[in-house]
C-alpha cells in the first residue's frame, strides 16, 4: 500500500492574523495600453497600500471601503494599466496590506477594446445589449440571483461565430463546486417568432461547458454556424441561478472558429493525465526525476502489429467496435509500465481501454481499475492513464486497444500507448502554499506532497531559497492519522503511486526586519540518489512577507 510524503513548511502562529483574501475582481479584463479602474473585493483589505503584479503594469490603490450587504467584505478601488507592449494573457494580481500580501487572482490582458456592460437590466429580449460589430469583448456581471443578460447581434448566412464566457469566480470543479462559484451558461436564440407569437425567441444552441470533469474549469464555450442571415440573441446566465457582486464575467464574441481560452497549467509535470505528452525522450526525463542520468536512447513509435520494448504504439479508433492489437516479446522477467495519451479527443469522449494478454491469451493487466474506496467501501470503476506491473513469464504478449464502448469512434479518437521498462522516479509534486505572511516571533508551515513512482526509493530534498533577513527554515514532518484500508482495494498499487509528505518550518525572531513589499521565496524539490543530489525537478515562487504581530 503506497503512502504520500508531504513536505510542509511550518509557520506556527500563536495569534491568528486577519490576512488579506481576495474574493473577486470586477472588471478583470483590461486592454493593453488603456487604463482601467477596477474593484477588488475581499476581506482583510483595510489599509491596502499597494498592488503586487508582474512587470509591465502600473497600478495604485485609490481607496478602500466597506462593501454593502452580507457577508462582510471590503472593496479596494485600484487603477490599473497594462503596457501597450505587454503580451496578452493572464497575470496574477495581489494586494499588499499591513497584515501581509493577499492570494492571487487573474487579470486578463487583451489586445482589443473592452466594452462595459450598459447600465440597467438586460433580462428580456427587448432589453438586450446591442453588439455593434464583431469582434467584441464585454466586461459584465450577474448582479443578483436568477438574473440573465441578453446580447443582440447580426449574423450572415453561413457565418461561423465563437462565443465564450470566462467566469470571474470559477467553481471548484468538484462535487458541490458549482454552488461555491460562478459556472456560466450560454444560449443562442433566433428572433423569428412563431405562428402563435411573433415576438417569441427560439433557442438554436446552448452550452454550459464543453466538458465537465473534476478539477476542470467550467467556463462556457460555443461555436455556431448560422444557416441564415438575421438578428440573433445570446443569453448569459449562471448555470445554477446564482448571482451577486462576485459574479463578474468576460464575454467574447469572435468571428470564425477560435480555440477556447484555457488557463495555463500551474504544474509543468503531469504524471497521470491523458493529455500529457509521451515523448520519445520520456525515459531520459523519468531518469532525471529519479536523480540518475538517462542513457540517451529514444522511444520509437510503431503503427504495425509488432514492436520491441520500449515503444510507443500510435493509432486511431476510426470505426465503432474497432480493436487494435500489437505484440512484443520478452525473454526474461521484466517490470513494465503502460501509459496512455489521447492527443485529440479525450475522456469522457474517447475512453481508451488497454488490455495486456499473456502468451496463453489470458488477460494479465488492464487500464480499467476496479476496487472499493476507503471512505464508503463502495465499488468504483475508472479508466487510468497509467498502469505498472511485473511480468514474470517469458514469451509473446499482446496489447489490445479499443474504446470502452462499441458505439463511438472517429478521426479524433487518436491514441498513443507507451510500453516501457519501469524507471523509478518522483512523480507529481504539489507545494500547497500560495502566499506566506509570517508574524515576527511565530512560525508557519507549508506542505509539499510528492509521489514515489515505479518503486523510487531515493531521498527527496526540499529547500527554500532567498529568505527575508532574519527568517530561518527547518525541515520536518507533521502528523497524518492512519486510515483504514478498503476491504477490497483491488490492484491499487498498479494504478496509484506511493504518496508521501514532508514539511519545511519557517520562523522569524521577534526582532526580524519587517518587509514593506513581498519578497519572493523559491521552494525547490530535487531527488537524491546514490548519495548525489539530482537536478531541481519542481519549484514554486511564493510571495513572502514578515509582518508585525497584532
Amino acid at each position: 500500500m503506497y503512502s504520500r510524503i508531504t513536505v510542509t513548511l511550518f509557520f506556527a502562529a500563536s495569534v491568528c492574523l486577519a490576512e488579506p483574501k481576495l474574493l473577486s475582481i470586477h472588471p478583470f479584463t483590461v486592454q493593453r495600453g488603456t487604463p482601467l479602474v477596477t474593484s477588488m473585493r475581499g476581506t482583510g483589505l483595510t489599509g491596502a497600500s499597494s498592488v503586487y503584479i508582474a512587470r509591465g503594469f502600473e497600478a495604485e490603490v485609490q481607496s478602500v471601503s466597506k462593501a454593502e450587504g452580507k457577508p462582510a467584505a471590503e472593496i479596494a478601488t485600484v487603477k490599473l494599466a497594462a503596457a501597450a507592449t505587454l503580451e496578452p494573457g493572464r497575470y496574477d494580481v495581489r494586494l499588499v496590506t499591513p497584515t501581509g500580501v493577499s492570494n492571487a487572482l487573474p487579470i486578463h490582458v487583451v489586445d482589443r477594446p473592452v466594452l462595459p456592460e450598459p447600465e440597467g437590466l438586460h433580462e428580456e429580449a427587448d432589453q438586450a445589449v446591442a453588439v455593434a460589430a464583431l469582434p467584441a469583448i464585454y466586461a459584465a456581471r450577474i448582479d443578483k440571483r436568477g438574473e440573465a443578460d441578453f446580447y443582440a447581434f447580426e449574423a450572415k448566412a453561413g457565418e461561423t461565430i465563437t462565443f465564450e464566457v470566462l467566469s470571474g469566480l470559477p467553481s471548484s470543479g468538484a462535487p458541490g463546486g458549482n454552488a461555491r462559484g460562478f459556472d456560466p451558461a450560454i444560449s443562442i436564440y433566433d428572433t423569428g417568432g412563431s405562428w402563435f407569437d411573433s415576438k417569441r425567441v427560439n433557442r438554436l444552441a446552448a452550452n454550459d461547458e464543453p466538458l465537465w470533469m473534476l478539477g476542470q474549469a467550467t467556463d462556457a464555450y460555443l461555436v455556431h454556424t448560422f444557416p441564415k442571415a438575421g438578428r440573433y440573441l445570446l443569453r448569459v446566465e449562471a448555470f445554477s441561478g446564482q448571482g451577486g457582486p462576485d459574479y463578474g464575467y468576460q464575454l467574447k464574441i469572435l468571428p470564425g472558429r477560435v480555440p477556447q481560452d484555457r488557463a495555463p497549467a500551474r504544474d509543468a509535470w503531469q504524471e497521470r493525465n491523458f493529455s500529457r505528452k509521451l515523448s520519445s525522450n520520456r525515459l531520459n526525463l523519468l531518469a532525471e526525476r529519479g536523480g540518475k542520468p538517462g542513457d540517451g536512447k529514444a522511444v520509437e513509435s510503431y503503427r504495425g502489429d509488432r514492436f520491441q520494448l520500449p515503444a510507443t504504439i500510435e493509432g486511431t479508433v476510426a470505426a465503432p467496435g474497432q480493436t487494435h492489437r500489437a505484440r512484443f516479446q520478452i525473454d526474461k522477467p521484466a517490470d513494465i509500465a503502460i501509459e496512455v495519451e489521447t492527443p485529440a479527443a479525450a475522456p469522457p469522449i474517447f475512453n481508451p481501454v488497454v488490455r495486456l494478454l499473456d502468451p496463453k491469451g489470458e488477460e494479465v493487466a488492464t487500464t480499467f481499475f476496479a476496487g472499493r474506496g476507503a471512505c464508503t467501501g463502495a465499488l468504483g470503476k475508472s479508466l487510468q492513464s497509467k498502469a505498472v506491473l511485473a511480468l514474470r513469464d517469458t514469451g509473446e504478449y499482446t496489447v489490445e486497444i479499443r474504446d470502452i464502448t462499441s458505439d463511438f469512434a472517429g478521426a479524433d479518437f487518436v491514441y498513443r500507448v507507451q510500453v516501457r521498462p519501469q524507471v523509478p522516479h518522483l512523480g507529481q509534486i504539489a507545494i500547497d502554499a500560495d502566499v506566506i505572511n509570517l508574524a515576527r516571533g511565530d512560525a508557519k508551515t507549508v506542505r509539499v506532497n510528492f509521489d514515489r513512482e515505479e518503486d523510487y526509493r531515493g531521498a527527496v530534498a526540499v529547500t527554500a531559497e532567498s529568505l527575508p533577513p532574519g527568517v530561518q527554515v527547518m525541515t520536518g514532518a507533521d502528523f497524518e492519522p492512519d486510515k483504514d484500508p478498503p476491504r477490497y482495494p483491488g490492484k491499487r498499487e498498479r494504478y496509484t503511486a506511493r504518496a508521501e509528505r514532508t514539511v519545511l518550518v519557517f520562523t522569524a525572531p521577534a526582532d526580524a526586519p519587517l518587509t514593506a513589499t513581498p519578497q519572493v521565496v523559491r521552494v525547490a524539490v530535487r531527488p537524491v540518489n546514490g548519495g548525489k543530489p539530482g537536478a531541481i525537478i519542481a519549484s514554486k515562487e511564493i510571495p513572502f512577507m514578515v509582518v508585525a504581530k497584532p
